[in-house]
């Protein structure tokens, strides 16, 4: 791999921030520009043309009104599952069109819908 080309599997994370983007109906303008990033640097990365920083995700998941978790990858699963229970059913991943599979094992790192795990600041919500 030279040292221009993408990772493999870099852009996933933001081919899921299309969809949503998508079924909220907004523009990469938009988002770009609630997330403080330029509409190229938001495109290149959507369209996995390159592999952002870590800040310019989060920056663009919080645009999305998104929180990222971190969770050990034998709980992501059970994670995903509690976001559901409180958010009626929906996650960031049915949200961008892509049903997980019960017993399927679930990223250990995924942008989860707010008012989950990490989205306060109390004893239980610090990162793992």
């Amino acid at each position: 791999m030279n040292s221009t080309a993408v990772p493999r599997g870099a852009s996933e994370p933001f081919r899921q921030l299309r969809a949503l983007r998508r079924a909220r109906k907004l523009k990469q303008e938009d988002v770009a520009r609630k997330a403080g990033i330029s509409r190229e640097a938001y495109l290149r990365a959507e369209s996995g043309q390159a592999d952002p920083r870590m800040s310019t995700f989060l920056a663009a998941c919080e645009a999305l009104g998104l929180e990222v978790v971190l969770a050990p990858q034998h709980l992501a699963a059970d994670v995903n599952a509690f976001i559901a229970s409180r958010n009626g059913g929906v996650t960031a991943a049915s949200m961008a069109g892509q049903p997980a599979a019960a017993g399927a094992q679930a990223p250990a790192t995924a942008p989860a819908q707010g008012g989950g795990f990490g989205s306060g600041t109390g004893e239980g919500h610090k990162p793992v």
